[in-house]
């Protein structure tokens, strides 16, 4: 049986090739949130009145995107109010279906799978 030698030239960098999985899963992960946020204004499921809740005071904060964390936050003193209390008569006349815990419907509703499917998208196209 013949001996095999030490193989030269295979060249695989493992640290650029892991560098440039979490560059690519970063940006996904940023496009997912992106994506979502964009979902909750079209679907029209949270509260509007003057617009201020959905489109001035709800945004993507990406600051801990280094460390895998983005989130969907709303800087609104009576957001949380709005959020948890879905007895509220919300008003319909704007968005058909306002209702309070609006991200429910991702963490464990019909959209549940919009995540994975978005984060999916995001990481092949910066591929």
């Amino acid at each position: 049986m013949k001996k095999l030698g030490k193989r030269r030239g295979a060249g695989i960098d493992v640290q650029n090739i892991t560098k440039q999985i979490d560059a690519r899963a970063k940006a996904a992960l940023v496009g997912c949130g992106e994506a979502v946020l964009a979902d909750v204004k079209a679907s029209q499921t949270m509260p509007f009145e003057s617009g201020h809740l959905q489109n001035q005071a709800t945004s993507l904060y990406v600051a801990e995107a280094a460390q895998g964390r983005v989130a969907v936050v709303t800087d609104a003193v009576y957001a949380r109010r709005k959020y948890f209390h879905p007895e509220f008569n919300f008003d319909r006349s704007i968005n058909k279906r306002a209702s309070g815990r609006w991200f429910d419907t991702y963490a464990s509703g019909e959209k549940r799978g919009m995540l994975v499917d978005a984060f999916v998208t995001y990481f092949k196209r910066n591929s």
